[in-house]
């Protein structure tokens, strides 16, 4: 499977250490401007070395942040970009309509459909969370936070598997741009 991915995510690299994928992070977060303060700094690190520990214990493939400023806020926002190997239990043109179902029943507040893409049909499922902590890379504190997040699930042929394609934001006024995001995305996804 290939896909590509806008040029202006900093990839969670899997295949080097924790350590590399930090000092990339320091590298890049000191060449902002602003610069974020030490505090965000010491922050993304440890945000960082988290999402980094689960996502690799969750089967990802790729993980990517694109850091941006929403105008009119005075700090830096993150839209995460992920995909993930799941395991699935049909390996045919029935895996997308029978997930679809089940996504609408296990997620009754959360919008499910299907999607037609130059791969094949894919489950789309979008909802909104509300987490204890904000999930904003550079910043840390105040209380529960709304995120709203975009999964689409992409059979792979002839395996019993899909990939999970997810794209998450606690910056709703953003969501539009985070949905373009993740369209683009998939719409890349091939198969050899």
């Amino acid at each position: 499977m290939s896909f590509s991915v806008p040029e202006q995510f900093r990839e969670i690299d899997f295949l080097v250490s924790a350590e590399d994928n930090t000092n990339k992070l320091l590298d890049e977060l000191t060449a902002l401007d602003p610069k974020p303060s030490d505090e965000q700094i010491a922050h993304a690190v440890l945000a960082q070395q988290a999402m980094y520990e689960m996502l690799a214990a969750a089967g990802a493939v790729w993980a990517g942040i694109l850091l941006c400023a929403p105008e009119g806020e005075g700090h830096l926002s993150s839209i995460m970009l992920t995909v993930t190997a799941r395991p699935s239990e049909l390996a045919n043109e029935q895996t997308v309509h029978r997930l679809a179902r089940t996504m609408g029943a296990i997620y009754p507040d959360a919008e499910v459909g299907v999607v037609r893409l130059p791969c094949g049909d894919a489950v789309v499922l979008t909802e909104e969370a509300k987490v204890e902590k904000p999930v904003n890379l550079l910043v840390d504190g105040g209380g529960p936070t709304l995120v709203r997040q975009m999964h689409v699930f992409v059979p792979i042929p002839e395996r019993y598997a899909m990939a999970d394609f997810a794209v998450a934001t606690e910056n709703i006024p953003q969501w539009e741009e985070c949905v373009d995001i993740v369209g683009a995305v998939c719409k890349t996804v091939e198969f050899a």
